[in-house]
């Protein structure tokens, strides 16, 4: 994104406006002139079509008309679900599992929601200096910078009945999210990876969806499988943030904002290269120490692997709409692949499971199925 900014926080592109370089002693840009806020136009489309004139600056600053962004926040959580479906002692049955993806659906809504509001409320001076994004809301005033941390807050009390029907240990996994999320949005100043600290909150949600089954996630039967997952997690949002900040790399480096893109601006496909053999290796060892079955590897580990190296092999980087392509069919093609693999595992242990239990009706279907 634009400024090294992720792209689950904003997801459009853009060009800067010619306004030199940054400086952090000038004055802050000025707000939209009156003639550029008389032609904006929000696009009222789907959900935002129904809502109150004075809500759609809120519904704008959670990005509830950008849908894309929003896999990149539950995707990890139902991979942790399928993750921990697969490990745990006993068999969660689908529907408590349908009822799990349903809350995380909730919490994802909220905690995106606060995550982009807090960020567009601390890069609001950049946000001016950047066409795409100097018509935000808190950019273009339509919500004050005291609104946006009201705003904020609100959202994050909001998770708190959710976390309520969480199991508790949840919650200590809620706070590490939540407060890495408010930090990313500074570490794009201070340093070139900024995509690296946005993995640890994406990440994380691994350990919160594995406690949302009781399971302790680190513990020594399956600390080399959770961690190797977990980082697995971290190098994918590198990849797919590190390609799609590529689309405005010059503006980034106008606005004096640092990125992975920038960094390895000559190098990004040889980076994510590497990246995703490492991935893809982690992906491995989960499956290896985890005792799983065959289909993890063939779905997970295959699809990851053949979906990631054509990704990188067709990706044009100085073509905007070819990183903002890999962006949004990562998401499905290697999520996707992850979330199959640990789907199929489970079913084939639900189906094993249920044809154990003497009043399975899957064993009672089988056995009427074959007549002795």
């Amino acid at each position: 994104m634009s400024r090294g900014r992720s792209t689950c926080l904003g997801e459009t592109s853009g060009s800067t406006l010619k306004t030199g370089h940054s400086d952090s002693k000038r004055d802050p840009p000025p707000l939209p002139d009156s003639n550029e806020l008389s032609i904006y136009t929000p696009k009222l489309t789907g959900f935002l079509s129904i809502l109150p004139a004075s809500w759609i600056p809120y519904a704008e600053l959670m990005r509830l008309d950008r849908r894309a962004g929003f896999y990149a926040f539950y995707l990890p959580y139902l991979i942790g679900l399928g993750y921990g479906s697969c490990l745990a002692d006993s068999v969660p049955s689908p529907t408590h599992l349908l009822g799990l993806c349903g809350l995380f659906l909730i919490y994802c809504i909220t905690l995106r929601g606060a995550a982009c509001t807090w960020n567009d409320n601390v890069d609001q001076k950049f946000d001016r200096q950047v066409a795409r994004t100097r018509l935000r809301p808190i950019a273009r005033g339509a919500v004050s910078t005291t609104q946006g941390n009201i705003f904020t807050v609100s959202l994050l009390l909001a998770e708190i009945p959710v976390l309520m029907v969480l199991p508790a240990s949840c919650a200590y996994h809620a706070i590490p999210i939540n407060v890495l999320f408010g930090g990313y949005a500074l570490m794009k100043r201070i340093t070139h990876y900024p995509q690296f600290v946005l993995g640890f909150p994406f990440a994380w949600a691994i350990f919160m969806s594995y406690a949302a089954l009781n399971v302790d996630p680190l513990s020594s039967c399956r600390i080399i499988s959770t961690v190797s997952l977990f980082i697995a997690n971290i190098l994918w949002t590198m990849i797919y943030d590190t390609v799609y900040v590529h689309q405005d790399i010059r503006d980034d480096i106008k606005a004096g904002v640092k990125s992975m893109a920038i960094r390895f601006a000559d190098s990004t496909k040889e980076l994510a290269a590497i990246l995703a053999t490492i991935q893809v290796t982690l992906l491995l060892t989960t499956g290896w120490q985890a005792g799983l079955s065959p289909l993890y590897f063939v779905f997970t580990c295959g699809g990851t692997a053949f979906a990631l190296g054509k990704m990188i092999a067709e990706v044009d980087l100085k073509e905007p709409s070819s990183c903002a392509r890999f962006f949004h069919r990562g998401f499905w093609y290697v999520g996707g692949s992850i979330v199959m693999g640990f789907a199929a595992e489970y079913t084939a242990r639900l189906y094993k499971f249920e044809m154990m239990n003497c009043n399975s009706p899957l064993k009672l279907l089988s056995m009427e199925a074959w007549p002795s």
